[in-house]
């Protein structure tokens, strides 16, 4: 009887198209269609810093539940509920909201609790499972999703805006798409290869008759299953996370002010929207480098080069009046966080083992999220208060570089020998 096709490559094909629908067009279409409500509603630069502050506390701060949700419903429900938030948010965007307490409470509460639940925490916690040897390589194609989706999105909607002369049609736009997200979970998604009868990449076929499979995960890859506990008290996960900081800070900010900086400096709107689109589909060539070098070397330190060129973009920014300085600052962002954000998953999976993954990585983006969120208010205060955007992106800019350097320099985690398992 022939070999079964291996159901993980089924299963990243799922949830890169969930991503791709749950997480590029709630997380990047608002940078233009809030841009579009705002000027329509008049609203002040500081609610508009406010609604996504909101949004961003809440794709990130439910990160603990979610991973409880995958761990005790499954990758499947989880996924379900997300876009189900979404949806409800996106039709209550649609149809009543008409100021900025409405929006950060569909917006920001609904499709920001949506983004958190149905799309990338849920998403890498089960393929997690499926991948172990070429783990950078899946983690790298599901996250393309939400590059190519915010590369899709920000244009299409914009021009759905421009046609329809309504920033509400984009909401509805959503909306279906996201219902469309949910009907994949709940046909294609499986929570385990021992599920379907299979074992997961990196564990091959015996050597012989009866013999444990052979094991061909890379060194860096851990051979100790961490517990929560064991993690948490490691300052290596603090030092880690602390690193991305300043990235998620800097990429908040731009999806919260960048459209309407960019008019600031004389830029049309379109150009805002293309600005948004080269900046998430670049974070590919971030993706690409780390599918490519990743399960060779060690991401943390791809993730130290990234870091790099996304301070870079942020100092490009704040001055960025030439069109060839627009593209090479949004290329310089996406390279940097739409990798970054891979390899701070491949570090946190690969260091620490499957078993406290998906609430390793929740805790992480809760905390890097909320941290984060405040950079769109204090930036959007600073500039109604005639002092600009330039110290925010500064300031962001130098955490990027501090970050980088921790990354080079710190050590890789090692569990206590006392504590570790023995593979037979």
């Amino acid at each position: 009887m022939a070999e079964r096709r291996f159901y993980g490559w089924t299963m990243l094909g799922a949830l890169w198209t969930v991503m791709f629908l749950n997480l590029g067009f709630p997380a990047y279409g608002p940078a233009v269609i809030n841009a579009a409500m705002a000027e329509a509603l008049g609203l002040h630069r500081e609610t508009l810093g406010d609604m996504f502050s909101v949004y961003m506390i809440m794709s990130g701060l439910p990160g603990p539940a979610v991973a409880l949700s995958v761990n005790r419903f499954g990758v499947r429900r989880t996924l379900l509920l997300g876009s189900l938030l979404i949806i409800a948010g996106a039709v209550l965007m649609a149809t009543v909201v008409s100021g900025g307490m409405g929006a950060m409470i569909a917006f920001g509460l609904l499709v920001g609790a949506g983004v958190a639940t149905g799309s990338a925490l849920a998403a890498q916690a089960g393929l997690a499972r499926w991948f172990v040897r070429r783990r950078s390589l899946a983690l790298s194609v599901l996250y393309s999703a939400g590059a190519i989706g915010g590369f899709v999105a920000a244009p299409l909607l914009n021009r759905v805006i421009s046609t329809t002369h309504s920033w509400r049609t984009g909401w509805w736009v959503i909306a279906a798409l996201s219902a469309l997200a949910a009907c994949i979970a709940v046909i294609f998604v499986r929570e385990r290869p021992e599920d379907v009868g299979q074992a997961a990449d990196g564990f091959g076929p015996p050597r012989a008759a009866g013999a444990a499979p052979r094991d061909t995960r890379p060194p860096f890859v851990t051979r100790h299953e961490w517990t929560l506990r064991e993690a948490l008290s490691h300052p290596s996960y603090w030092l880690i996370l602390l690193s991305l900081v300043g990235g998620s800070g800097g990429y908040t900010l731009f999806l919260a002010h960048g459209v309407v900086h960019l008019h600031d400096l004389g830029h049309s709107a379109s150009v805002g929207a293309w600005a948004v689109g080269i900046m998430t589909v670049s974070g590919l060539i971030g993706k690409a480098f780390l599918a490519a070098l990743g399960d060779r070397i060690d991401p943390r330190y791809i993730w130290g080069v990234f870091m790099a060129i996304f301070a870079l973009g942020l100092v490009l920014v704040v001055n960025a009046r030439p069109l060839w300085q627009v593209y090479l600052f949004a290329v310089c962002l996406g390279i940097g966080f739409g990798g970054g954000l891979v390899c701070l998953m491949a570090v946190l999976s690969n260091y620490y083992g499957t078993r406290a993954f998906a609430s390793l990585a929740g805790l992480a983006v809760a905390i890097n999220t909320t941290l984060s969120a405040v950079a769109p208010k204090i930036a959007g205060r600073l500039y109604d208060e005639g002092f600009g955007y330039g110290g925010a992106f500064y300031f962001l800019a130098a955490w990027c570089f501090i970050g980088a350097l921790a990354l080079f320099f710190i050590r890789r985690p090692e569990a206590k020998r006392s504590n570790r398992e023995r593979l037979g």
